[in-house]
C-alpha cells in the first residue's frame, strides 16, 4: 500500500481521530450485542461458491472476490495452487493472459482474486468493508511455533552458511541422520542453538530489498505472527494506542503521514463499491502470483493499492495484550473456511473446503490428494506433521529455546489454541448439515 506523502495538521489529525472514535463507539455497540459472529452463521456451506456469488449479482454488485489470508508458512503455496484449480473448474482462469487483456477501469463482472500476506488484516474489516460481503474469505492456521520454526529454515539459514556447516547440496536436516549420526546431531544442536536466537534478534532489520520495504510480515523472525495477522487496527483507541507506541525520535514524521493514509483510505472514509478486477492478484505458473497492485504495475492505475477486501492500509506493531486476542478471534470468525495446516490432507477438511467452493469432493485437484507441499522437511507421519519442530528441539536438548520460542509468542498460541476451537466448530457444524461420517 503507499502512502500518502503529505503531513496532516495536529488540529486535522486530532479532528480524524475524534470522528474515528464515534464510528468505533457504534461498531463497539454493536459488537458487545453480538459479540461480531460470523457473518455467514446461517448460510451452508455446502456449494457455498454458488450461493455468495450468485447473492452477489442479486444485490446489483458486479463481482465478487476470493480473498486468501495468505499465513507465511502455513500451507499457502499450496492452497493458492488449489484456489487456482477451482477457478478454473468454474471457467474462471484469472492469470496473466486475462490481465493482458483487461480495460483499466473495466467492469468487472467475474470473480477476481485477492492474497493478503505481507500486511496485517484490520480486526474490524469484516464489520465496515462493504467487500468483505462480495467476498468468499479463507484462511490457514499453523501451530506457531511450527511455523516459526519452518520460517527460520525456509529463509533464515543463507545457502553459504548451509554450505560451510553442513557441506555442499544439503537439506539443513537431514533426517536420514538425525539422531543416527553423533556428528551430524551435535553439529545440528550447536547450530540452531545459535543461529535460531540470532535470527529473532536480528533477521528483521537485516532483510534486504522487497523483504524488507513497506511489509511487516516477510522472510524474517516477527513474534506472535499469526495474531498480529489478524488483529490490525485502523481506527479508534486501538489505533491510537498503536501510533502513540511509535518511537516518533527515530521515525520523525512517519506516525502522523500513516494515521492519514489510513484516515483516508479506511472504509468509512473512502467508497470502495465500485471493483476494479485489474487491480487484484493474478495466478502464474509455478504457483506463483502475479501482484499487480503492490507498486509493480503503477501504470495501470493501481494507485490506490489492490481492490479487495481488507485492502487498506492498518497497523499492528507494538506490544500486545489480551485485547488482541480478542479482536483477533473475532476477525477470525468471519471467515468462511477456517483451515488448519496440520489437517490440510485430512479427508474430511479436503472434502469441507471442496463443498465450500463448490467442485467435487473427488475433484483431481482435492488437498486430500496433493502430491506434495512446498516443505523443507517431509513428515512421515502424523506426529511429525503437528509436532516436528518441537519435538525437535526437546530432542536436541535445546529445552531453553523451545521456553524462549514459547514465552515470547504467548498470545500467539493462546490465539492459536481458541482458533482450533472455531476450527473445530466450523467442521462440526459442516458434517451435521452434510451428514459426513453417517454409515
Amino acid at each position: 500500500m503507499k502512502f500518502l506523502s503529505m503531513t496532516p495538521s495536529k488540529t486535522a489529525v486530532g479532528a480524524s481521530m475524534d470522528k474515528s472514535h464515534e464510528k468505533e463507539k457504534v461498531l463497539q455497540t454493536e459488537e458487545k450485542r453480538q459479540e461480531i459472529r460470523p457473518l455467514v452463521k446461517n448460510e451452508p456451506y455446502m456449494n457455498r461458491w454458488h450461493r455468495r456469488f450468485s447473492s452477489s449479482a442479486a444485490r446489483g454488485n458486479l463481482g465478487g472476490y476470493v480473498f486468501f489470508k495468505h499465513i507465511r508458512k502455513a500451507g499457502g503455496t499450496s492452497l493458492r495452487k488449489y484456489i487456482s484449480n477451482v477457478f478454473e473448474h468454474h471457467g474462471l482462469s484469472h492469470n496473466i493472459s486475462d490481465f493482458v487483456q483487461m480495460v483499466p477501469n473495466q467492469a468487472n463482472i467475474d470473480i477476481s482474486y485477492v492474497e493478503q500476506e505481507f500486511e496485517p488484516l484490520d480486526w474490524q474489516c469484516s464489520a465496515v468493508d462493504p467487500r468483505w460481503q462480495e467476498s468468499l474469505n479463507i484462511i490457514v492456521l499453523r501451530h506457531p511455533i511450527e511455523r516459526h520454526m519452518s520460517e527460520f529454515f525456509f529463509s533464515g539459514v543463507t545457502f553459504p552458511t548451509k554450505k560451510k556447516v553442513f557441506g555442499s547440496n544439503r537439506r539443513v536436516i537431514q533426517k536420514d541422520q538425525l539422531f543416527f549420526n553423533k556428528t551430524y546431531t551435535t553439529t545440528l544442536a550447536r547450530f540452531l542453538n545459535e543461529e535460531v536466537p540470532y535470527w529473532m534478534e536480528h533477521s528483521k532489520m537485516e532483510g534486504i530489498g522487497k523483504y524488507k520495504k513497506g511489509a511487516m510480515f516477510s522472510r524474517w523472525y516477527q513474534d506472535n505472527f499469526q495474531l498480529r495477522a489478524l488483529a490490525g487496527c485502523s481506527s479508534g483507541r486501538c489505533l491510537e494506542k498503536r501510533l502513540s507506541e511509535k518511537r516518533l525520535s527515530e521515525q520523525g514524521n512517519v506516525t502522523e503521514v500513516l494515521l492519514k493514509s489510513i484516515h483516508d483510505l479506511h472504509p468509512l472514509n473512502h467508497s470502495y463499491v465500485t471493483p476494479n478486477a485489474l487491480c487484484t492478484q493474478f495466478f502464474r505458473e509455478n504457483n506463483l502470483v502475479f501482484d499487480v497492485c503492490s507498486g509493480k504495475k503503477r501504470d495501470v492505475q493501481c494507485s490506490g493499492g489492490c481492490d479487495g477486501p481488507c485492502a487498506y492500509p492498518t497497523t499492528a506493531e507494538g506490544p500486545l495484550d489480551k485485547n488482541d486476542v480478542r479482536r483477533a478471534i473475532k476477525s477470525l470468525k468471519a471467515f468462511d473456511a477456517i483451515l488448519l495446516m496440520e489437517k490440510l490432507k485430512d479427508q474430511d477438511e479436503s472434502a469441507f473446503l471442496n463443498d465450500v467452493m463448490g467442485v467435487p469432493r473427488d475433484a483431481s485437484f482435492a488437498l486430500s490428494s496433493m502430491r506434495g507441499m512446498n516443505a523443507r522437511v517431509v513428515k512421515s507421519n502424523r506426529r511429525e506433521v503437528t509436532h516436528f519442530y518441537r519435538d525437535l528441539l526437546a530432542k536436541l536438548n535445546l529445552q531453553s529455546l523451545l521456553l524462549r520460542l514459547e514465552e515470547e509468542n504467548k498470545l500467539e498460541i493462546e490465539f492459536f489454541n481458541r482458533a482450533v476451537d472455531l476450527h473445530n466448530q466450523q467442521m462440526q457444524v459442516w458434517k451435521e448439515e452434510t451428514g459426513w461420517g453417517r454409515g
